[in-house]
């Protein structure tokens, strides 16, 4: 599904907008008849998963997806830091993932390296067939998201996610693991996911308000967490405002205390939530009253001052996207209303030498 471009429009908002048929020619592409048709070694102990910035991110939700859907052990690791390990050798009974939008990472391509030289199966996710990470690796999907035109990752971090979700299926199917559910709902992914932005209010709302801060912290337990983590760094590459992420349950472990400076959150929180997550943010309502953005699919009273509330739907993945697409536009809104240069951020390229 492909936008046309409007006037004034900029990359970051037409790859927003072109995510939801990306992933679905991406799941059109290795999903064939309720079989998962992608190269995979067929016995999958371990894994760890190497990557840089929203890559990194990727990869924490990819985590849970090989540890839930596999029971796959998985570990993420930075790629500097990974490079920095000299003592430690690649173990071979373990599949390392590297994840690359342009294949030419350096960190990435160089610790992928490294663990080739070892002996280890590795398996690339990338966006470019002529690059050296996809000559390199044994195993790859190229995930089709076509150019990348803004510098910060919108549509190649959605295309990745969906990649890691596909090979957790694949080796759960590998495992005969049912899978039939997950494939059920995959399908509909694209149908699923189109529309969320269009069903979203208060966005522009919440930027308005964003924007006006130098600075707020962003919180979310489990995969929110790691979709905070997301959302921060959009906001930063693209506002230069100095959001930070945190766990839900670590924030109230000294973190908590900027709210004394700046008074001001972003909550991502699903309806799947927790009864823990419902005493801390009680805990942090008590404690500081800050001035909130939430972020959910649920009508539940979070007391927020300002509730970016998405459609509901059971299918974990689709709520991922819904909040990796509310956070992104988000994000570029904040930016527009700072006038920032949202495709070309002062000091920032993709690392690819």
């Amino acid at each position: 599904m492909l936008f046309r471009q409007k006037p004034q429009q900029t990359q970051m908002e037409i790859e927003i907008l072109e995510q939801s048929g990306i992933v679905g020619a991406l799941i059109d592409k290795y999903v064939k008849n309720y079989a998962l048709v992608l190269d995979m070694p067929l016995i999958v102990r371990d894994i760890k998963i190497i990557a840089s910035g929203s890559s990194y991110n990727c990869a924490l939700l990819g985590k849970k997806f090989f540890e839930e859907i596999a029971d796959v052990h998985t570990d993420v690791e930075f790629s500097g830091e990974f490079l920095c390990q000299s003592k430690r050798k690649p173990d071979k009974n373990t599949l390392y993932f590297f994840i690359s939008q342009s294949g030419e990472t350096y960190d990435t391509t160089t610790a992928a390296k490294t663990v080739k030289e070892a002996g280890a199966k590795t398996f690339a996710i990338v966006n470019n067939e002529n690059s050296t990470l996809w000559d390199l690796c044994d195993y790859k999907i190229n995930i089709g998201a076509g150019v990348e035109n803004s510098i910060a990752a919108t549509k190649s971090f959605s295309a990745s996610l969906c990649a890691l979700y596909l090979c957790a299926l694949k080796i759960a199917q590998n495992k005969l693991r049912d899978v039939a559910e997950y494939l059920k709902n995959i399908k509909e992914i694209e149908k699923n996911i189109a529309s969320v932005l269009d069903l979203t209010l208060n966005i522009g709302k919440a930027a308005d308000f964003l924007a006006a801060h130098g600075a707020f912290p962003i919180i979310g337990q489990g995969e929110n967490y790691a979709l905070a983590r997301e959302c921060a760094l959009k906001i930063k590459e693209t506002s230069y405002i100095d959001a930070n992420a945190y766990s839900m349950g670590e924030f109230v472990h000294g973190h908590v205390a900027v709210l004394n400076k700046t008074g001001t959150l972003i909550e991502i929180i699903t309806s799947d939530f927790c009864e823990f997550e419902t005493k801390t943010l009680s805990k942090i309502r008590k404690d500081y009253n800050p001035r909130s953005v939430v972020i959910t699919d649920c009508e539940e009273d979070f007391e927020a001052g300002i509730s970016i509330i998405f459609p509901y739907c059971e299918d974990k993945l689709v709520k991922i996207l819904s909040i990796l697409f509310i956070s992104q536009m988000l994000a570029l809104k904040i930016a527009q209303k700072l006038k920032r240069n949202v495709d070309k951020p002062h000091g920032l390229n993709k690392v690819v030498s």
